[in-house]
C-alpha cells in the first residue's frame, strides 16, 4: 500500500504492508493513497523515499520516476535523468541523462538546469563547454536556485566559463546563505575564516558555521568544533569541540571522526577514553580518512589502547600511503628502512620517502636528503641531498637547515662558505635546533671567539645536544671563559655520556684515569679508557667536529700511564 502524510507541505510518501500511525518526518496523521489519483510529483516524492533503499528496491524507485516523468512532471523528469547519469537502479546512460535533464528544463525544472549545466563542465552525454555551463549556472542563480547560486560561485571561484572574481563568488554564497541553504552558509562562513573575498572575521566564520551545523551540515559541525579547540571568534572551550565533533561524527563526517577518536585518546573535553579513541579511528578509517587511518596505525605500533600488533600498523600505514598520506608514507619508509615489521628494504624504504616528500611532507624532504648526502639505501648524490635539504629548509625545517649548515660549512655538494653555513645554522638554532647551536659553537670556538661559543654550547646543551655537552666539560676542564672546575667538567662529561656520546665517554674514562673530578683510579681508568677507545673505533660519531683529535688525545693519555 502507498500512503503519505496528510500534510501536504510536508510531503512524505512511502509505501509498505501496513499503515504507519504516525509520520516519521513531521509526526502528522498518515493517509492512505489511491494511485489512480496520484500526480507526478506524488509518484516522485516516493520515488524519492526509495532513493536509499536497498538495491532490491531501487529498480521501483526508478518505476516511480518514470510513472511521473509519464505524468508530465518536470521534477520526476529530472530525477529520472540523475539515475541515468549515476547508474542508480538503471543501466548508466549520460547521452540519455542529458536528454532528460534537456526535457525536464523546458517544462521549468531549475534543477535540471544546474545538472545540465553540470554535464557541459565535465562533458557528461555531452562536449564539454564551460560557458555553457557558466551560463545555465546564471540563470539558476537568478531565478533563485541556491544549489545554481552554489555552482555559479564556484564557476567565479576556478574561472569556469568566466573570469575569475572573488566578489561575484561572496555575492552568490551570500545569496544561497541567506536562502539558509546548508552548503552556502558553511561556505560562506569559510570565506569569513580565510578572508577570500571579504575581511577576515572569525566571528562572522562562527556565525554562519553555526547556523550550517544547526541546519544538519556535518562539515560545518567540524569546522565550529575546530573554532571551539582553537578559540578562533569563541572562547576556547575542549568540551564544545568535543560535542561538535560527536555531532559529525553521528553525521558520518569522517574528518570529525578522527578529530573525536584524538579528544577521547587524549581527554580533551571529555574523561580519556581508549576503547572509544580507538572506535573511532576505526571508523573514520574505513570511511577513507587518512589522518584515522595514521593515528589507528600509531595505536597498534605503541600498544595504546590496543595490544600492541606491528602487522595491523604496517596494514594501515600502508592503507593509508596508498592513499595518499605522506605521514603513513613516511612512516612505511621508516619501519621499511629499520625492519619493522617487514623485512628491511631500503629499495621500498626510499620509495616511499621519495613519495612522502613529493607530497609535501618536510620531514621526508629532509629524510630523503640525508639518505643521498650519507648513501644510506640509494648511492651518494650530494646534488640531491642539496636539493631535498633546501626544500626542507623553506617549510622551515630546523634539521635541514642545519644539515645545510654543515654542508656549506664542509664543502659537501657545494662550494664552501663558513658565512652560508653560519646563517642556516642561525636560522635552525632560532627555530630550536640544538645541534645547530653547538655547530655555530664549535666554529666560533675554532675561530677564537670562545665567550660566543660557550653561550652557543649552553644553548645547545640545554637543549640535549650530547656534543654540547663534551665541549662545555672540555671548557670546565681547561678553564676556558670558565673557571676551571674539575667535577664540573666531570658532570658535563657524564650528562653527555647518558645522552649517549662517545667523546664524552673517552672523556670520562680518562677524567677517572687521571682523578679530574674524583678519586684517581689508575688501572680501573686504563681499563675504561681502552674500552672506550675500542667503542669509539666502531662509532657512527667518526666525522663529528673533534672526533679524531678527541681519540688521538685518548691514545696518548693510555700511552703515557701505562708504564
Amino acid at each position: 500500500m502507498i500512503y503519505h502524510c496528510e500534510d501536504h507541505t510536508c510531503n512524505y510518501w512511502d509505501e509498505g504492508e501496513k499503515l504507519p500511525e504516525r509520520c516519521p518526518q513531521c509526526g502528522r496523521k498518515l493517509l492512505r493513497a489511491n494511485e489512480a489519483d496520484m500526480t507526478g510529483d506524488d509518484w516522485t516524492a516516493l520515488g524519492n523515499t526509495l532513493w536509499d533503499a536497498e538495491a532490491s528496491d531501487k529498480k521501483r524507485m526508478v518505476d516511480c520516476f518514470r510513472k511521473a516523468a509519464y505524468l508530465g512532471s518536470a521534477w520526476g523528469v529530472c530525477n529520472l535523468g540523475i539515475c541515468m547519469e549515476q547508474g542508480n537502479g538503471v543501466e548508466a546512460d549520460p547521452v540519455q541523462a542529458f536528454w532528460l535533464y534537456q526535457q525536464a528544463v523546458e517544462m521549468g525544472s531549475l534543477n535540471a538546469v544546474c545538472c545540465l549545466g553540470v554535464c557541459y563542465q565535465y562533458g557528461i552525454g555531452t562536449a564539454p563547454d564551460a560557458k555553457q555551463a557558466a551560463e545555465l549556472y546564471c540563470k539558476a542563480a537568478e531565478y533563485g536556485s541556491p544549489r545554481g547560486q552554489m555552482l555559479l560561485a564556484r564557476a567565479f571561484h576556478d574561472g569556469i566559463g568566466v573570469e575569475a572574481d572573488a566578489a561575484e563568488v561572496v555575492y552568490w554564497v551570500r545569496a544561497a546563505a541567506y536562502q539558509r541553504y546548508g552548503e552556502g552558509m558553511h561556505r560562506l562562513g569559510v570565506c569569513y575564516e580565510y578572508g577570500d573575498g571579504v575581511e577576515q572575521n572569525w566571528e562572522h566564520a562562527v556565525h554562519w558555521f553555526r547556523e550550517a551545523a544547526e541546519s544538519g551540515v556535518s562539515v560545518a559541525m567540524t569546522d565550529l568544533g575546530y573554532c571551539y579547540e582553537k578559540g578562533c571568534g569563541v572562547e576556547q572551550s575542549w568540551e564544545q569541540a568535543f560535542s561538535w565533533y560527536r555531532r559529525g561524527a553521528e553525521c558520518g563526517y569522517p574528518v570529525s571522526m578522527s578529530n573525536l577518536g584524538l579528544c577521547y585518546q587524549m581527554g580533551y573535553g571529555v574523561e580519556q577514553n581508549w576503547q572509544e579513541a580507538i572506535k573511532w579511528y576505526e571508523q573514520g578509517a574505513q570511511c577513507g580518512n587518512l589522518q584515522s587511518m595514521h593515528n589507528l596505525a600509531c595505536c597498534y605500533e605503541r600498544g595504546e589502547g590496543v595490544e600492541q600488533n606491528e602487522d595491523r600498523a604496517l596494514y594501515w600505514y600502508r592503507r593509508g600511503a596508498e592513499a595518499g598520506s605522506v605521514y603513513c608514507m613516511f612512516c612505511l619508509g621508516w619501519n621499511y628502512r629499520n625492519g619493522v615489521g617487514v623485512k628491511q628494504n631500503m629499495t621500498e624504504a626510499i620509495r616511499w620517502y621519495t613519495a612522502a616528500a613529493e607530497g609535501g611532507n618536510a620531514d621526508d624532504m629532509y629524510e630523503l636528503g640525508w639518505q643521498y648526502d650519507h648513501g644510506e639505501g640509494v648511492e651518494q648524490d650530494m646534488k640531491k641531498a642539496i636539493c631535498w635539504y633546501e626544500r626542507a629548509a623553506e617549510q622551515n625545517h630546523p634539521a635541514a637547515m642545519n644539515s645545510l649548515g654543515e654542508c656549506y660549512a664542509m664543502g659537501r655538494g657545494v662550494p664552501r662558505d663558513l658565512e652560508t653555513a653560519m646563517e642556516w645554522y642561525r636560522r635552525a638554532a632560532e627555530l630550536g635546533e640544538a645541534m645547530a647551536d653547538y655547530n655555530m659553537g664549535w666554529h666560533l670556538e675554532q675561530a677564537g671567539k670562545l665567550s660566543e661559543a660557550y653561550v652557543h654550547y649552553r644553548k645547545a646543551a640545554d637543549g640535549n645536544d650530547d656534543s654540547a655537552w663534551w665541549a662545555l666539560g672540555r671548557f670546565y676542564e681547561n678553564g676556558v671563559v670558565v673557571a676551571q672546575d674539575g667535577k664540573e667538567a666531570r658532570r658535563c662529561y657524564e650528562t653527555g655520556e647518558k645522552l649517549g656520546s662517545v667523546k664524552c665517554k673517552m672523556r670520562l674514562a680518562r677524567c677517572k684515569l687521571l682523578g679530574i673530578g674524583g678519586r684517581r683510579a689508575k688501572k680501573a681508568g686504563l681499563d675504561l679508557c681502552r674500552q672506550a677507545l675500542e667503542l669509539a673505533k666502531e662509532s657512527s660519531e667518526k666525522e663529528d667536529y673533534g672526533y679524531e683529535a678527541e681519540m688521538n688525545l685518548l691514545r696518548r693519555t693510555i700511552a703515557e700511564n701505562e708504564s
